[in-house]
């Protein structure tokens, strides 16, 4: 009787495990039994193993994310932690009080990580958050946003031989007006080219009154964006915005040449889901296409990349943990009170986030 007891309560623990070994990839797909839609969520399957994790990974769950907004933090910098299956370990350091870029720091107590300017961007954005996000990632569209600043030009130029009112209204545009327009559904989504520095809106003025509603007026920047290679809002299906034009065709058009820039779309996906779905239900998916495509480009980038399962919580590595606080507090001014630190362990597979006022573990797994 013991020895059945014994089996029994031994075999419900390693069924519990189970449970919660598959819990996120349950969670995730509930949604998807009965529709395997290329756009809906992908799901981060912790029954894969993660063999490299990069900073991407570690960052970007917590970018714009309310684990870290609610917190309110202000660490003075970021710590990064990357140990492998064997245990070797790497760091890297990131001073966060400052205003204008991120600024590397110098780590003694481990052996360097090495990381481009692109993963330094994924690490600021946690603590700081630009007013222009093209301000961000200049060095990527530097050069895309000097040619689309010409072509703007040249066009207004020749508008101007027939409407002289004609003017350049919007240009750049940060992401909180781009929330704002979206709440007064003066767009219909949460990103938008202006954000960076790729698209612009023009406005005709009759006796200094704005004319926005007249398609006819604006009906010539159809032929003349199709001749400087831009796309027309006049031709938009979902949302038609006829003195707008921009240098990609869509959202999809653009992480297909700038795959980084998922980065920024990622946070929005329940918005976006939110209008698929919308539309689906209104029966009018057509007008929700660039959307669609959207939410398939992010899941082409995707797939089978590593990820953070942050429907569960995972067992945190504390003798890692404390080898490497320990190690950073002594050789490179690390302070638990006001630092943010980042530990990736492919051993466990786990991302452990450490603030001064929380300590969080996902488990990790592969995007399917």
């Amino acid at each position: 009787m013991i020895l059945s007891a014994l089996l029994f309560r031994n075999l419900f623990k390693i069924l519990f495990a189970s449970v919660s070994l598959f819990a996120c990839n349950l969670i995730d797909k509930t949604a998807n039994l009965f529709d395997d839609n290329s756009w809906k969520d992908l799901t981060c399957d912790t029954a894969q193993y993660v063999s490299e994790l990069k900073i991407y990974t570690l960052a970007q769950p917590y970018y714009l994310a309310d684990t870290l907004l609610k917190q309110a933090l202000k660490p003075r910098n970021i710590y990064v932690a990357l140990a492998d299956a064997t245990g070797n370990i790497q760091t890297m350091a990131l001073q966060a009080a400052g205003e204008e870029a991120a600024q590397l720091l110098e780590t003694k107590a481990f052996p360097t990580l090495n990381t481009s300017w692109e993963e330094q961007a994924y690490l600021w954005a946690l603590v700081k958050q630009p007013n222009y996000l093209y301000h961000r990632w200049e060095n990527l569209l530097i050069d895309e946003r000097k040619i689309f600043l010409e072509k703007r030009d040249s066009i207004v130029a020749i508008m101007k031989e027939k409407h002289r009112s004609i003017k350049v209204i919007s240009d750049l545009r940060s992401t909180s007006r781009q929330l704002l327009y979206l709440g007064k559904k003066r767009t219909a989504t949460p990103l938008s080219m202006h954000n960076f520095g790729l698209a612009a809106d023009v406005a005709i003025y009759t006796r200094r009154k704005r004319i926005s509603n007249n398609l006819t007026l604006y009906r010539p920047l159809d032929s003349l964006t199709e001749a400087y290679g831009l796309t027309w809002g006049g031709n938009f299906v979902g949302f038609v915005d006829s003195g707008h034009f921009q240098l990609y065709k869509n959202g999809a058009e653009l992480l297909r040449k700038h795959p980084e820039l998922v980065f920024e779309f990622e946070p929005f996906r329940p918005q976006y889901n939110r209008w698929m779905n919308k539309m689906i239900g209104l029966g009018k998916e057509n007008k929700a296409e660039d959307t669609k495509e959207l939410l398939q480009e992010l899941n082409k980038i995707k797939q089978d990349q590593p990820c953070q399962c942050v429907n569960m919580q995972g067992k945190t590595p504390y003798a890692l943990m404390e080898k490497i606080q320990t190690a950073l507090a002594n050789s490179d001014d690390y302070q638990y009170n006001n630092d943010l630190l980042l530990v990736g362990d492919l051993a466990s597979q786990t991302v452990t986030l450490v603030s001064a006022k929380n300590k969080i573990t996902f488990p990790l797994g592969l995007w399917k």
